[in-house]
């Protein structure tokens, strides 16, 4: 239909203007904004605004927004790097043991970041400073802990605000998706397994095409 076409037209500029940001400078987020004002413009759109102000999740945009900013708060007080030096410092006091419970420790807690800080990049720029601090003290190679922890710090499917992907695919109008209790089963599952899968390749793979992880 014409209102499909007009949307489609719209969503691939808003990518191109996304892709392009440092040519034009204009935020992200204003380039969303503008996409989604003309989407439910009169003359252009294909949604009357009315509804479409109807259809917007406003409780769950008021949580994710709660959530970043405990999650920018936690970063911004030194609360997080508190928090981390207390769980990942007194392993140095375990002596041959130390690497390995250090390199478990890091790559659970990356995996469990998003629950508190949704952003994956603020998630890692947390923690990385961290972890390649503490590394060498416990013989641990920094730059092998550092794709590690970016790598669990990927996992995101426990709640619908943990990710953006996750949220924005939680509720279609008209569409049965995934409840809150679903992701719960589901992390139940893939989060063990990503964490088991991560360590196996911090421990074995990555050490085999080069990437020792203990010094």
């Amino acid at each position: 239909t014409v209102g499909q076409s007009r949307a489609a037209l719209l969503v691939s500029a808003v990518v191109v203007l996304w892709c392009t940001e440092p040519l034009h400078q204009l935020h992200p987020a204003i380039v969303a904004l503008l996409g989604s004002l003309l989407v439910a413009s009169p003359g252009y759109g294909s949604v009357g605004l009315a509804k479409a102000l109807k259809a917007v999740p406003w409780s769950m945009l008021i949580f994710m927004a709660a959530t970043l900013t405990l999650g920018t708060a936690l970063a911004g007080s030194g609360a997080a790097e508190w928090l981390a030096r207390k769980v990942l410092g007194p392993v140095e006091q375990l002596g041959a043991a130390a690497p390995w419970v250090f390199t478990v420790l890091v790559v659970v807690v990356s995996a469990a970041a998003h629950l508190v800080i949704q952003s994956r990049s603020a998630r890692s720029a947390v923690l990385i400073p961290l972890v390649v601090s503490l590394a060498p003290g416990v013989g641990v190679n920094a730059v092998a802990i550092a794709l590690a922890s970016t790598a669990a710090a990927g996992f995101c499917h426990t709640l619908t605000s943990s990710a953006k992907p996750v949220n924005l695919f939680s509720e279609i109008e008209g569409i049965e998706t995934y409840k809150p209790a679903d992701l719960l089963r589901l992390s139940a599952v893939l989060g063990p397994l990503m964490v088991l899968l991560v360590l196996v390749f911090a421990f074995w793979i990555w050490p085999a095409m080069g990437l020792p992880l203990f010094l």
